[in-house]
């Protein structure tokens, strides 16, 4: 049934239309005509508003000697011929790679000129808009919405800040560009509705939603704003269903969860300043979902760099979230002091900062607030139920973001858009490092999502810290894996996650606890079959000459040219019955990771590629490698800027089905209890 958005006014008592009927004034989306007189206003009295405006210039200079892109036509006809999961790079390319950096200056141009009035810039936007108005959206493919959204946006926010400079002829060839625009776009999201080709709720439809709502509010369409937040996968929708665990986007990829975020976030921007009676930061839907939780809910899992752990696609790149230039926005809306301690740490000042309509005090020139210190959020051990992530932190509160406790990431997640075949995966951070690392190399392909490492090595077992069985990938599960114990305690923080039911290997069991303390972190993956298999226990971490460093004698060795074992360089291997330990340093920490030895372990440590060119120095990887039925594999690993204590470390079985670790330096001694797995 459809509900009218007259019905849901009345229902919900709000009124959710943006009321822009009639003549619309301009600028109105990126900010207003009172924006503008801020931005010249500080940019006249403060240092760090001219460093944004000679940034602002410096971008706006390329386009005086660029030479504007010429639309090719010939590469569809080709194109599409083939099927749309096979014409990834060549349809991103012409949709976006080959035409999206002129707009990105010009929309650049665009605010210099908002935030000095030189008409300069503005001529230099009125280019670039005339020019693309020859560009045709041809194009069939379901990556076309979202990056004509993108780009598309970027030029109608450009042309609303130079809006009252056009000539009326001007102005009618740009409105025939953005109205071709609109269609093709709307076209693209009602296709994605219609066949959901990543799913309900994707990250797409944000981006679908934010041009088509962009151009309602510039043009005073109200029935575009609400088909931008009522539709079928609009805002609303969005919102609603797409937040997990109070805050996490629901695919199966952290950095996603800023994908989908951006566009939401200026739409907010939008609604504001174009003066909508919903407030698109605030208002509440079902169950009390809200933008703010999307906004928050990153900072719950930061490491203390504040990155974001790398789960599922990430293309190797590492988020870290106070570098997100948008996130002023979200602390112009909120004020939360979360926000705010994000917000100081940034090296330079967001542009957002020209236009808000209240500046922080610690960007008054002079004033004593500007040095003042921040309050930093408390972090805790948690766990992420929605999800399937844990997050155990060995140093807690405040204290946590100085980075010299242990914690990890662990994840027990099914398989959604944008997952990996890393089941059991665990991430961990030292003494301000990265100590267990998810290793994404870095593709040169212009489009990361349909590269050939990505296909090959990025999503495959072989990535990941995990368990890899017989040398094939884990298979794809519909359902999370089993949080057996969780230990939440003042000295050891622990977790223990299993498949018992065979999901990622039809039957192998599988169950790895995971625990830090104030001094190690301790790993321990129980594998047990009624047959002999292969298992290969993996890990990855950074080192500064892209190498371990073992005291056992190393012979090279081949890994095989087949599917991601191809991608590995300079295997050597040790049979290592004892037990054994590896060093890897990153600047003045060593990383030491140490197995307990076990008959018939074979060692290998090989070089896992920083991108798919080997440029120096590679990712060091470690294998540790049994044929059996079932056997436990327990490691532990120390991070330290000086001398690293040797551990002595014990496995026995316990009464009650349970395993004990016993780890010794010295005389310290750390005891663990786990489940046995039978």
């Amino acid at each position: 049934m459809t509900v009218s958005l007259l019905a849901i006014n009345l229902l919900l008592s709000i009124d959710t239309s943006a009321n822009l009927s009639g003549v619309c004034s301009h600028p109105r989306l990126l900010t207003n005509e009172s924006g503008m007189a801020r931005a010249r206003e500080r940019a006249s009295k403060y240092a760090w508003a001219r460093a944004i405006v000679n940034r602002l210039s410096e971008s706006a200079g390329r386009l005086e000697s660029m030479d504007l892109p010429t639309f090719d036509k010939d590469w569809w006809e080709q194109a599409r011929t083939k099927r749309w999961q096979d014409i990834y790079p060549e349809v991103n390319y012409h949709t976006m790679f080959a035409v999206a950096e002129p707009v990105r200056l010009a929309h650049d141009a665009a605010l210099a000129y908002a935030a000095t009035g030189e008409p300069r810039y503005a001529e230099l936007v009125r280019k670039v808009l005339l020019h693309y108005t020859g560009y045709e959206f041809f194009a069939v493919h379901p990556d076309c919405g979202l990056n004509w959204s993108v780009w598309c946006n970027q030029a109608l926010q450009a042309y609303d800040l130079i809006w009252d400079v056009l000539s009326g002829a001007d102005r009618a060839k740009i409105d025939d560009f953005f109205a071709r625009a609109l269609r093709a776009i709307k076209q693209n999201d009602e296709w994605w509705q219609r066949d959901l080709m990543g799913g309900l709720f994707n990250n797409h439809f944000a981006w679908h939603k934010l041009f088509i709502g962009s151009y309602g509010l510039f043009y005073g369409k109200d029935d575009l704003v609400d088909y931008a937040i009522n539709s079928d996968q609009g805002v609303k929708d969005l919102i609603e269903n797409g937040i997990r665990d109070n805050g996490l986007w629901f695919e199966s990829s952290l950095n996603y969860h800023f994908t989908a975020l951006r566009p939401l976030v200026e739409l907010a921007v939008e609604m504001k300043n174009a003066g909508c009676r919903l407030d698109l930061w605030h208002h509440r839907w079902a169950n009390g979902r809200s933008l703010s939780d999307l906004v928050l809910g990153p900072i719950c899992v930061l490491y203390p760099d504040r990155s974001i752990p790398t789960i599922g696609d990430t293309y190797g790149h590492r988020i870290r979230l106070m570098d997100l230039d948008w996130y002023y926005e979200a602390y112009c809306a909120y004020r939360t002091s979360e926000l705010e301690w994000l917000m100081r740490q940034r090296m330079n000042v967001p542009v957002g900062a020209l236009f808000c309509e209240r500046l922080p005090e610690w960007l008054e020139e002079g004033d004593s607030a500007k040095t003042s210190p921040t309050v930093a959020p408390e972090a805790k051990t948690r766990v992420f139920p929605e999800h399937g992530y844990v997050a155990l932190r060995s140093q807690e509160g405040r204290d946590y973001w100085n980075g010299h406790g242990f914690c990890c990431f662990l994840s027990y997640d099914s398989d959604g858009v944008h997952s990996h075949r890393d089941k059991f995966n665990l991430t961990a951070f030292a003494r301000g490092v990265h100590i267990a690392v998810d290793a994404e190399a870095i593709t040169t392909a212009g489009h990361a999502f349909s590269s050939k490492i990505q296909g090959e090595l990025n999503r495959s077992t072989l990535c990941h810290n995990t368990l890899m069985v017989d040398g094939l990938d884990h298979r794809p599960i519909a359902k999370k894996l089993e949080l057996v114990q969780f230990v939440d305690g003042s000295d050891i923080k622990l977790a223990t996650i299993a498949d018992t039911q065979g999901l990622i290997y039809p039957g192998i069991r599988i169950m790895r606890t995971v625990a830090v303390t104030r001094d190690f972190l301790l790993d321990v993956f129980q594998v047990a079959s009624d047959s002999e298999h292969v298992y290969d226990y993996l890990f990855h971490t950074y080192s500064d000459n892209g190498s371990f460093v073992g005291d056992e004698k190393f012979v090279p060795t081949e890994l095989g040219s087949q599917g991601s074992w191809k991608w590995l360089r300079d295997a050597r291997s040790a049979r290592l019955s004892e037990d054994w330990s590896v060093l890897a340093k990153q600047g003045d920490v060593t990383i030491q990771f140490t197995m307990i030895g076990h008959p018939q372990t074979e060692a290998i440590l090989c070089a896992f590629p920083r991108d798919d060119r080997f440029s120096a120095p590679s990712i060091p990887m470690l294998i540790a490698r049994r044929k059996a039925r079932s056997t436990v594999f327990v490691a532990l690993v120390q991070a330290e800027r000086g001398a690293i204590q040797h551990p002595r470390i014990s496995l026995e079985a316990a009464k009650h089905a349970l395993l004990r670790i016993i780890v010794r330096f010295g005389d310290d001694k750390w005891e663990f209890a786990t489940p046995k797995l039978e």
